[in-house]
C-alpha cells in the first residue's frame, strides 16, 4: 500500500487565516522567545500551556487536526526513544518505582521522561507553526530583515537566508522522491518487513538513491544560482514588499507578554 503525507514539516500551506496574515517576523519574535524560556524553566505548567497554545494557533490556522495528529506519528517515535533513556538513565538518586532486569525505573526518570518529551513536542509544535502558515520564500525574507543589522558585523546575512529558504524547499522535495522511490521498490516485491536487522539492510535500497537523487539537484541548483549572475555578499532586493503594521505588533505585543507572564507565573 503507498503512503504519502498530506503536511510535512517544512511544508507550507496556502490558507486563509489570520495566522497566515501575520507577517513572518510577527511569529518568529515569540517562537525564539518561547525557546529560550523553555530551557531556562523546569516548570511543566508552562510547557503545557505553551503547547496548549501552539495546537491552538495550529488548529484556527486551519489545518484539521487529523492532519496534525498523522504528521506527528514520526516524531513520536523520537519521543519514545527520549522517554525510554529518561526513565532507564536518569534519576537514581529517587524512589524505585520498578525493576526490570538490570535496570530501575525511578520517580525522577519517569518525571524527566516526561519533562523533556513535551520540550521536544513544542519545539516541533512551534516548528510546524512557522512553516505551515508562512512559505519558505516569506521566511527567508522574514530572517534576512531580522538578521540585516548583524550585515555591518560582515555577516552574510544574505546567504544565510538564502540556505535556510534552499533547505526548507528540499524538505518535501526529497520527502517525494523518497516516498517515490519505495514505492518502485514495492512494485518490484521488496518487502519492508521482518526484523529491524533485514528493514535496515532492505531500506539501502532507498537511502542510496535519495542520497544520489539529491546530490543531482544540489548540483543542478548551483548551476542555477550561478547562471541567474548569484554574487555572495551582494545587496539583494525582495521580490514581494512585506510590512510590519498594527496586526504584527499587537501580535508580538501580546504574545510575548503572554508568554513572559506565565513563565514568571510558573517559575
Amino acid at each position: 500500500m503507498f503512503q504519502t503525507a498530506p503536511v510535512l514539516l517544512g511544508q507550507y500551506r496556502p490558507l486563509d487565516s489570520y495566522l497566515h496574515r501575520l507577517d513572518a517576523r510577527a511569529k518568529i519574535l515569540p517562537v525564539v522567545l518561547v525557546l529560550i524560556l523553555a530551557l531556562l524553566t523546569e516548570s511543566f505548567v508552562f510547557y503545557i500551556a505553551v503547547l496548549a497554545a501552539l495546537i491552538a494557533g495550529l488548529v484556527f490556522s486551519g489545518i484539521p487536526m487529523r492532519t496534525l495528529l498523522d504528521n506527528f506519528k514520526p516524531i513520536l517515535l523520537l519521543v519514545v526513544i527520549t522517554s525510554f533513556y529518561h526513565m532507564i538513565f536518569s534519576g537514581h538518586d529517587t524512589a524505585v518505582l520498578l525493576k526490570l532486569g538490570g535496570f530501575q525505573i525511578t520517580r525522577g526518570g519517569i518525571r524527566l521522561a516526561a519533562f523533556y518529551s513535551l520540550r521536544l513536542i513544542i519545539f516541533v509544535s512551534m516548528a510546524f507553526l512557522i512553516t505551515l502558515t508562512n512559505s519558505p520564500s516569506e521566511l527567508g525574507d522574514a530572517v534576512t530583515k531580522i538578521l540585516k543589522p548583524l550585515r555591518r558585523l560582515r555577516i552574510p546575512v544574505y546567504d544565510l537566508s538564502l540556505i535556510l529558504f534552499i533547505a526548507m524547499r528540499f524538505i518535501p522535495i526529497l520527502y517525494d522522491e523518497f516516498n517515490t522511490i519505495r514505492n518502485a521498490q514495492i512494485v518490484r516485491g521488496v518487502r519492508f518487513t521482518g526484523s529491524m536487522l533485514s528493514r535496515m539492510r532492505k531500506s539501502t535500497s532507498i537511502i542510496i538513491p535519495v542520497f544520489v537523487a539529491a546530490v543531482q539537484r544540489a548540483d543542478e541548483l548551483a548551476l542555477a544560482i550561478q547562471a541567474r549572475g548569484y554574487r555572495s555578499g551582494g545587496e539583494r532586493t525582495f521580490y514581494s514588499l512585506s510590512t510590519f503594521g498594527q496586526a504584527e505588533w499587537l501580535f508580538t505585543f501580546a504574545s510575548s507578554v503572554g508568554i513572559l507572564a506565565v513563565y514568571f507565573l510558573t517559575r
